[in-house]
């Protein structure tokens, strides 16, 4: 069993989440934890050494051979179709997430162009995200197109997810001038994209592209290739996207949600984030609570690129 079909496999365990798999990963980097090793350990030794649920526990005792199994064939999925599994633990690990991320997924899924996450923030070369919360007004709708547009033609690359409308536009302002994207999903990659990895994100997207760029774009996932989109997922992965924008601009926020809270924990970190005056609560109380106001008027772009240099 090689690296990665143990990363696999561990993933792989029933009752396993974020937390007990960091700390998994953790032990077996600072013990040199083989998979043999690990394998060979008794339920015991699993439960106090590992510090496994005793579900989990249960599940290695009775599907060993078969957790073998699937973490071979996973292992070929990612190798036939180019996808990397990238640990918190190895140095190909996004520094963006362990700097701005409380706690950085384990393990992230990650399919297509990785050297998007190594550019490093310029006023010309930057990541970016614009949050906007359900229920917003088509007005808001339109100026989201219009600042996404304009940041992706100063070399910023949008970090976005692929099911909520805001977030879809703000990966179509990119996609129709051929600009890469960056997708943090709330489900498998597999579930997303399809069983040969090369559906386009959403409806709209296929207008332009007949297949999944990997070129161009980047799909990441902390989930299983075939996990579904459950409620937990969706805050999860705006954690994520938070996490990975240099440039955070709250457009339209609802207080009191999670798009509320990763901006406010942007300010806090004193990461580059601007909130719109004309937004709804969350808004007004990012303003409140420190954020500098989004600059208006034909100069907005060169006003937040001049800070960005300072």
């Amino acid at each position: 069993m090689n690296s990665t079909e143990f990363l696999l496999l561990l993933h792989s365990i029933p009752h396993i989440g974020e937390k007990a798999l960091a700390r998994l990963l953790r032990l077996a980097s600072q013990q040199r934890l083989t998979p043999e090793m690990f394998l060979s350990m008794n339920s015991d030794e699993w439960q106090t050494r590992c510090e496994l649920h005793p579900d989990a526990v249960g599940a290695l005792a009775t599907q060993r051979d078969a957790l073998i199994g699937k973490s071979a064939e996973l292992a070929r999925t990612l190798r036939a179709h180019g996808i990397q599994l990238l640990s918190v633990e190895s140095a190909t690990y996004p520094a963006r997430l362990i700097r701005n991320d409380d706690a950085p997924p384990p393990l992230l899924y990650a399919l297509g162009s990785l050297p998007l996450l190594d550019w490093s923030y310029k006023a010309d070369r930057f990541t970016f995200t614009i949050a906007v919360s359900n229920g917003a007004s088509s007005a808001s709708l339109e100026m989201l197109d219009a600042m996404a547009t304009e940041l992706s033609a100063a070399g910023g690359i949008p970090v976005t997810g692929h099911d909520r409308a805001p977030y879809q536009r703000l990966a179509l302002a990119a996609q129709r001038h051929n600009r890469p994207v960056i997708y943090v999903l709330d489900r498998g990659l597999r579930e997303a994209l399809g069983p040969r990895f090369d559906r386009p994100a959403f409806a709209a997207a296929r207008i332009r592209d007949a297949e999944f760029d990997t070129t161009r774009d980047l799909a990441l996932s902390p989930f299983r290739l075939d996990d579904h989109s459950i409620g937990a997922h969706n805050r999860r992965r705006d954690e994520l996207v938070f996490a990975l924008a240099d440039l955070v601009i709250a457009l339209d926020v609802r207080a009191g949600g999670g798009m509320a809270d990763a901006c406010q924990r942007a300010v806090e970190q004193g990461r580059a984030v601007y909130a719109a005056e004309g937004g709804r609560e969350g808004c007004r109380a990012l303003l409140a609570n420190g954020c500098a106001p989004l600059p208006t008027g034909s100069a907005w772009l060169s006003e937040i690129r001049k800070a960005i240099r300072k």
